[in-house]
């Protein structure tokens, strides 16, 4: 699975691989939302000289002296070793951001939505994910899927029966399964005594973060009563990072043989109940998402109706869109106008089917809020 219009390059020198992933993040640059700035990438292995990033309606990114630029006046700055730009560069169909094994190499400052925009725009999905997105958007259209006024529920259905939800291309919502998880109710403190010193988040190269660390975070951060936190590294929210194996058995897949699902994905911490705890994307695999502390909605969109979401041009494991419903923007994005949707709640024990295509946004209903997703692997 590749993608043939950005082939996998090798470089004889640094200087060329930097030049390379200049080019790799201009391509497909977009910046409709107009956040504009100036961010700085430091290379440590290279002391002499710099990557300076202008961002405007374009990226114009250039390798630089780094005597001639003053990064006190930066508004967001990176620090990525050699190592870290290859490895994107190399991998940009399938590296994710959250992997510690990226993020535990990368020092950022200042401005976080400038440091995404960056970051984002090394995404190129495979040819494979364009492909599955296109067999997505004909499938819904020949079922009418833009029509759907509501989702089923299966009470403990067979893998066959899933199977053919995933084959249909139809989303359902899943109850009966791992009862055994929930003879007791999960607390903070239940999650503290089992699994204290699992690994849950890393937020850099130095701020790994335990379980029983977080939980205490978590605690501080509803005390406070803030209804108005910024979306950023420093709340109390995991974000999708990978879910420690500390945890697997527990809340491991209930479907299928593990070695058919990719690495579970932890959901957890405060969230807010006013916006959308993951923004509206599409996967190009079917997904599952198993609730386990508090309740979650669940709104999807078709995938025939990718135009009027103004899905981006760079992505990789998932497609985010620039149209965001809960606050949108008719002037930037008028074809949102005509979008239809169906709506789901899933509460402690369900597990929500999403075949691959369907566009969704998730809200927490309650927080603190705790979910687990993987996805089938074909």
């Amino acid at each position: 699975m590749v993608n043939t219009a950005y082939p996998t390059q090798a470089f004889d020198t640094p200087h060329a691989l930097l030049q390379g992933f200049i080019g790799l993040l201009s391509e497909e640059f977009e910046n409709p939302h107009q956040h504009y700035g100036t961010a700085i990438c430091i290379v440590p292995e290279l002391d002499d000289i710099v990557l300076e990033a202008k961002i405007t309606d374009t990226l114009d990114m250039q390798i630089k002296d780094r005597d001639a630029v003053d990064l006190s006046n930066a508004d967001a700055r990176l620090t990525m070793p050699l190592a870290t730009v290859e490895r994107i560069f190399q991998d940009f169909a399938t590296v994710d951001w959250r992997d510690p094994e990226i993020i535990g190499t990368v020092e950022m400052a200042g401005d976080m939505a400038l440091v995404e925009r960056l970051a984002r725009s090394a995404e190129r999905p495979t040819d494979w994910t364009l492909d599955r997105f296109a067999d997505a958007e004909e499938l819904h259209r020949d079922q009418g899927y833009r029509e759907l006024s509501s989702i089923d529920t299966l009470y403990r259905p067979s893998q066959a029966t899933v199977l053919d939800y995933i084959d249909a291309g139809r989303p359902a919502i899943i109850q009966g399964l791992g009862q055994e998880i929930f003879e007791q109710p999960w607390t903070l403190e239940r999650l503290e005594a089992l699994y204290g010193d699992a690994v849950v988040r890393v937020r850099s190269a130095t701020n790994h973060v335990t379980m029983r660390q977080f939980c205490a975070e978590l605690r501080a951060f509803m005390a406070a009563n803030d209804k108005s936190f910024d979306r950023g590294l420093d709340i109390p929210y995991t974000e999708g990072a990978a879910l420690p194996p500390e945890m697997h058995a527990q809340f491991g897949p209930l479907f299928f043989d593990k070695t058919e699902l990719t690495i579970p994905q932890l959901w957890f911490g405060a969230v807010p109940t006013h916006e959308p705890t993951s923004s509206v994307h599409r996967d190009p695999h079917a997904g599952f998402l198993f609730q386990v502390i508090g309740r979650k909605r669940l709104e999807l969109y078709s995938a025939d109706q990718a135009s009027m979401l103004y899905p981006r041009k760079a992505y990789n494991l998932y497609q985010p869109c620039w149209h965001t419903p809960n606050a949108p923007d008719f002037d930037r994005f008028p074809r949102a106008r005509d979008l239809r949707k169906v709506t789901a709640v899933i509460e402690p024990g369900d597990l929500i089917l999403q075949p691959a295509g369907w566009f969704h946004e998730v809200y927490a209903l309650d927080s603190p809020n705790m979910s687990v997703s993987y996805f089938w692997a074909y």
